[in-house]
């Protein structure tokens, strides 16, 4: 687990990746990633631009 000073950054392949596996997610799992991550993170906020182009509330 990372401490709350450090940064985690995803190349663009890897980001790229992530937000290709986001996309196909169904809206509960989105919500599940999201929730997982604590909100915090590159992981998070792909899945946050998931929530919002779905109009998603949790």
């Amino acid at each position: 687990m990372a401490s709350d000073d450090t940064t985690t950054v995803l190349d663009e392949a890897n980001a790229a990746a992530v937000r290709l596996m986001v996309e196909r997610l169904a809206d509960h799992d989105v919500i599940e990633v999201f929730n997982l991550t604590g909100g915090l993170g590159p992981v998070a906020d792909l899945a946050a631009e998931q929530m919002k182009i779905r109009e998603l509330d949790y």
